[in-house]
C-alpha cells in the first residue's frame, strides 16, 4: 500500500482559508462574516480530476438588496456560500459551476444564480398579497407564490437558482454526456444556515457533545421517491443506475435524462424557473427522470454548541460514515493539529482503503471543513477552544 500512496495521482491540492493579512497575524472583519474554511482535493486513481468546489467567504461574501415580504422592506443580506461539485463525464460542468475553474468569481456559475434570485424573486406573504416599501404602496406587483415562513421562502428561492442554473447549463452542453452533483452551504447573515443537495455529495455538521447533524440526503436511484419519478417519466432502474448508467438520481446537466423538459435556450429575459414546460408535451424540470431540483435543509446556527461543518464528495463518503469523519477530524485536533494538517491524512487515510473488488477508495476526493467561528473569533482561539473542549469531552482533563 506504500507504493499506492506515492503514486503522482494521489498528490494532494490543499488550500487553507485563513485569512490572514500581509503582516502574518490575522484580521479580524467586522464587516462581514468570515468562516475559517480548508479545502483538500485529490485525483486518486481515477484517470482525471473531475470535481471542483467554491468558497464565496470574506472578501468575496455576497452582499444583496433582499425584498421581505414579511417585514415588507429591502433588507441587506450578506452570504457566505460553500459548495463541493462531482462531476462525472468529465470536468467541463463541475467547473462551470464553481465560475470556471475552482473559485470565487460570484458573477459566474451557481453563485450567480444565487444572488439574481434572491434580488429579483416574485414571492410574497401568504397574509399580505401586496407590497409596500416604506409609504409606497405596489399595486401592480404579480406575485407567483406565497409562503407561511421566510425560511420556506428562502429555501424555494435556493431551488429556483439551482433550476435556472441548469436552463443556463442547457445551452453549453445540451449534447454533452457530462454533469455534476452538488452540495451548497449558504450561510446567512452568520445567523441560519441552509443546505441545498442535488446528488450524492454530503454536507455534516458537528457539534458539542459528540453532536452529528446530517443537513443532506443522498439521492439515489433506487430510494422509492426518486425510483417512482423516474419511472413516471418512463426511465428505468437497473444495477442501481438511471438506465444502467447514472448512479445518482439528481445532478445539474445530464440532459439525455431530461428530454421531457422543454429548455428556454435564452435566458436573458429572467423567465421563473417553473415556466421550462411551455408546451402540452413538456413536464416541469422537478418531474424528469434526473432532476436537479434540491432538497434544501435549514438549521439556525448556535455558536455556542455548532463546531463546524463537512462538505465532501461521495468519494470520500464511501470511506468515512458521518459519525466517523467527526471522530476523525476532533481526534486530530485534540492532537493540536490544524486543519492543512488533518484534510491530508483524511485523504491518505480514505486512499490507503482502496479496494479494487468493491471500487472504495478509487474515486476523486474533495472534502471542505468550515470553521463555525463567531463573529471576532479568531482561528488561535478557536483551535484553543476546541482542544480543551475535546480533552474534557475525552476525561482528559477536568
Amino acid at each position: 500500500m506504500g507504493q499506492l500512496l506515492s503514486h503522482p495521482l494521489t498528490e494532494k491540492t490543499i488550500e487553507y482559508n485563513d485569512y490572514k493579512d500581509h503582516v502574518g497575524t490575522t484580521y479580524l472583519s467586522h464587516k462581514c462574516p468570515r468562516y475559517f474554511n480548508c479545502v483538500g482535493s485529490m485525483q486518486g486513481y481515477r484517470l482525471t480530476q473531475e470535481d471542483a468546489h467554491m468558497v464565496i467567504n470574506e472578501d468575496e461574501t455576497l452582499s444583496i438588496q433582499f425584498f421581505n415580504p414579511f417585514s415588507q422592506s429591502l433588507e441587506p443580506y450578506l452570504i457566505s456560500l460553500f459548495a463541493v461539485f462531482d462531476g462525472h463525464g468529465g470536468d467541463s460542468c463541475s467547473k462551470f459551476l464553481a465560475g470556471n475553474g475552482n473559485g470565487y468569481n460570484p458573477k459566474k456559475g451557481l453563485s450567480k444564480w444565487i444572488t439574481r434570485c434572491f434580488e429579483t424573486h416574485s414571492y410574497g406573504d401568504i397574509q399580505n398579497d401586496k407590497i409596500k416599501i416604506g409609504d409606497k404602496l405596489y399595486k401592480d406587483v404579480k406575485l407567483t407564490r406565497q409562503f407561511h415562513t421566510l425560511q420556506g421562502l428562502i429555501s424555494q428561492i435556493i431551488k429556483d437558482a439551482f433550476l435556472l442554473q441548469d436552463q443556463e447549463l442547457y445551452k453549453h452542453f445540451a449534447t454533452n454526456p457530462c454533469g455534476s452533483t452538488c452540495t451548497l452551504s449558504l450561510i446567512l447573515n452568520g445567523e441560519w444556515l441552509y443546505v441545498a443537495n442535488s446528488g450524492d455529495s454530503r454536507c455534516i455538521l458537528s457539534s458539542k457533545s459528540h453532536g452529528v447533524k446530517t443537513m443532506s440526503f443522498d439521492h439515489k436511484p433506487q430510494h422509492i421517491g426518486e425510483l417512482l419519478r423516474i419511472n413516471d417519466n418512463g426511465g428505468t432502474v437497473s444495477l442501481g443506475r438511471v438506465g444502467g448508467i447514472l448512479a445518482l438520481s439528481r445532478a445539474f446537466s445530464d440532459f439525455q435524462f431530461k428530454r421531457s423538459v422543454a429548455y428556454n435556450t435564452n435566458i436573458n429575459g429572467e423567465p421563473h424557473p417553473h415556466h421550462y414546460h411551455n408546451n402540452k408535451f413538456s413536464i416541469p424540470a422537478q418531474e424528469s427522470q434526473v432532476t436537479v431540483e434540491p432538497d434544501v435543509i435549514m438549521h439556525k446556527l448556535d455558536y455556542r454548541k455548532d463546531e463546524f461543518m463537512v462538505l465532501a464528495c461521495d468519494g470520500i463518503w464511501d470511506v468515512y460514515s458521518n459519525k466517523e469523519l467527526v471522530q476523525f477530524i476532533k481526534y486530530h485536533l485534540t492532537l493540536g493539529m490544524k486543519l492543512d494538517d488533518i484534510i491530508p491524512k483524511l485523504l491518505d487515510h480514505a486512499i490507503s482503503q482502496a479496494n479494487s473488488s468493491t471500487g472504495i477508495g478509487f474515486d476523486n476526493m474533495t472534502a471542505i471543513i468550515v470553521i463555525l467561528n463567531k463573529q471576532g473569533e479568531s482561528l488561535t482561539d478557536w483551535y484553543t477552544k476546541m482542544k480543551i473542549r475535546l480533552e474534557r469531552e475525552r476525561g482528559l482533563v477536568r
